[in-house]
């Protein structure tokens, strides 16, 4: 048994889903997915982080969830040095690694973010067939139209929200500033003179100020709210090209649609003061800014 510990947004989320896929087929056994740690709001609160809820239903995703009874047991069998239990922990390992488990291995409990393709790039195929949205994108079908009818439409991911509010999240990401959103719409253009952005943000007052004239012609998507946000990460995945945040919401947003022919520019810095990391996360493919 794999059992992913699911932590943060619909983007963490899918890293670590992404991650139990591969690993289970790897290991020939099945997938649970631990949800105790994400929905505890005391635990959110002690760690400093944003509370979070369940959000893999956006995809229909059908791995069971993993009891206490799971988790706790695959844990003291670890500590009584079980061969045949593991707990993996990203901090420790590097996705190259993970290929080269102890073939005794048969238990494994994961705790971290895996925030990388190569963390689960042998199991892209059947994951693109996973991930698919199952939920009825009601109040978006007007504007999924409209990116539809664009040959070269881009989405463009403004985050600023807890990034600016929360001291620990801005201490480990920082903030995407105008100058990199500047040069990434002016590189766009260059390559692309016929783009057409399609702008996400969770304060489009501040990217209608700061970047409007940069962003031109350009369509400024702010209906998706709360339980609906995942309806921008859908209306991303349409988009043909794409600015990304350093948010892994934007970062699937990208990675969804599967044209090969595309365009997806990325901050360099993705976290602050991690530059093995920020080079991780960040799929080959992409350009960097």
């Amino acid at each position: 048994m794999v059992i992913s510990v699911l932590s943060g947004g619909l983007g963490n989320q899918l890293f670590q889903y992404a991650f139990g896929l591969k690993l289970a087929a790897q290991l020939q056994t099945e997938l649970r997915l631990e949800r105790h740690l994400l929905e505890s709001k005391a635990i959110a609160r002690l760690r400093q982080y944003t509370p979070r809820t369940y959000e893999l239903d956006t995809f229909g995703v059908e791995a069971p969830a993993a009891s206490l009874m799971d988790t706790v047991s695959c844990l003291s069998r670890v500590a009584l040095s079980d061969k045949t239990a593991l707990l993996l922990r990203e901090s420790t390992l590097t996705p190259n690694a993970i290929n080269n488990l102890n073939n005794r291995v048969r238990d494994v409990v994961c705790l971290g973010y895996w925030q990388s393709e190569e963390y689960f790039r042998p199991a892209t195929e059947q994951l693109r067939k996973h991930l698919v949205f199952r939920k009825n994108p009601a109040q978006s079908r007007s504007m999924a139209d409209t990116i539809l009818s664009c040959q070269n439409a881009a989405f463009v991911h403004i985050r600023r929200g807890d990034y600016v509010t929360n001291t620990h999240a801005n201490q480990h990401h920082g903030l995407c500033d105008v100058s990199y959103y500047r040069r990434a719409c002016e590189y766009v253009k260059e390559c692309i003179p016929d783009v057409q952005f399609f702008v996400f943000s969770d304060d489009p007052d501040w990217a209608k100020r700061e970047l409007g004239i940069h962003l031109q012609p350009a369509r400024f998507i702010d209906h998706n709210r709360g339980a609906d946000s995942w309806q921008d990460m859908y209306l991303m995945s349409l988009c043909r090209h794409a600015i990304v945040a350093n948010s892994s919401f934007s970062w699937w947003g990208a990675w969804l649609n599967p044209v090969a022919e595309r365009l997806v520019v990325a901050p360099g810095q993705w976290f602050v003061n991690q530059p093995v990391l920020s080079q991780q996360i960040i799929p080959p493919h992409w350009h960097c800014l």
